[in-house]
């Protein structure tokens, strides 16, 4: 019972998860495909926001600016006309690099935030969002000529809203296919995931795990003891940023198409919520609860439309569900994290 209680999140969500699932009317197959889907597009968002919680700096959603990384290279790529592996390590090395320098940016204006950490990642996420559209809608074209005149508009300045990444999601589809429901899938993205969470798994266990967790529970203690805590927190947001740009190419390459720009709005949003839905909270997080908010966040998502629709036989009330699911649920989950360690405490 005391373990219930303490996960009343995420039993709430399943509880919920489960009725929407018998309402909604669909197979479970095809809401198994779905989840998985949307798991290998989304764990990595996910996965991102730990380092920055466990050093205490909150929720993330500056991780937008990763997906921006990513996507800037991708498109780079196309331009470029590359294919096939050199496409792809092409995208994978520019988002490293992209990611790295603008994570730097970015925790260098969270460590003159302390305290506000994740309004300042919102505001950061969104003028990030308005100076990567402006490069690639006006000096696209104007001020950088591109070698490939394909990816512009007829105008001849500003590059096309939907892009073809063929180039390397042919890469991702072709390496260990399987087949399920009549689909095609592959289990590549599996693997990827499975490489960056044992990575993120060893850095919680080193001495800079150790440091980001002191960090984390004092910064002021953990400053007279000698541990540089701008630097741990610069880290955390780094390695956050470099994690959310591999999740925007494993997003990518799974969907097939680069939506230049809108494909990287809301994914911070759809992240807090998962991670929050599978029991973490603002301060406290463990990396079970990515695979499991991912998990139920993403099944409620699928089902809930089409279980309003059928419930009130409305289309537009299904719709609401589930923009209710992207935001109401990060206040639900907070409100209710904040009762459970306040529960705790007394």
């Amino acid at each position: 019972m005391k373990h219930i209680k303490n996960n009343m999140v995420p039993v709430s969500i399943l509880v919920l998860g489960i009725l929407s699932f018998k309402l909604s009317g669909v197979s479970g197959s095809y809401l198994a495909a779905e989840v998985y889907t949307r798991f290998i597009r989304n764990i990595l968002f996910t996965l991102a926001l730990i380092l920055p919680i466990t050093c205490g700096m909150g929720i993330n959603f500056a991780i937008v600016v990763g997906a921006i990384s990513a996507q800037m290279a991708m498109v780079l790529s196309v331009d470029f006309m590359l294919e096939g592996i050199p496409a792809l390590l092409f995208v994978t090395g520019a988002s490293v690099v992209f990611s790295v320098i603008f994570g730097s940016m970015v925790a260098a204006l969270l460590n003159r935030a302390r305290g506000k950490e994740m309004i300042v990642s919102i505001m950061i996420g969104q003028l990030s969002s308005v100076i990567y559209q402006f490069v690639f809608m006006v000096a696209y074209g104007m001020l950088f000529e591109p070698k490939n005149k394909e990816i512009l508009l007829e105008r001849g300045i500003g590059v096309r809203s939907m892009v073809d990444a063929k180039n390397i999601s042919g890469v991702f589809r072709s390496i260990l296919p399987f087949q399920f429901d009549g689909k095609t899938y592959t289990l590549f993205p599996l693997i990827l995931i499975a490489l960056f969470t044992l990575f993120l798994f060893y850095i919680q266990k080193t001495k800079f795990g150790v440091l980001a967790r002191a960090v984390g529970t004092d910064m002021n203690v953990a400053g007279k003891l000698g541990i540089e805590s701008n630097r741990v927190r610069s880290i955390c947001i780094i390695l956050s940023t470099v994690f959310a740009a591999m999740s925007q190419i494993l997003f990518v390459a799974d969907f097939g198409t680069i939506n230049v720009y809108t494909g990287h709005l809301g994914l911070d949003t759809f992240a807090a919520a998962a991670i929050l839905v599978g029991g973490a909270s603002i301060r406290k997080v463990k990396m079970r609860n990515c695979f499991v908010g991912v998990i139920l966040f993403h099944a409620l998502f699928i089902t809930s439309p089409m279980a309003g629709q059928n419930l009130f036989n409305n289309p537009s009330v299904g719709e609401y569900f589930r923009s209710f699911l992207a935001y109401g649920v990060i206040v639900i989950a907070i409100i209710m994290n904040l009762k459970t360690e306040q529960a705790k405490e007394v």
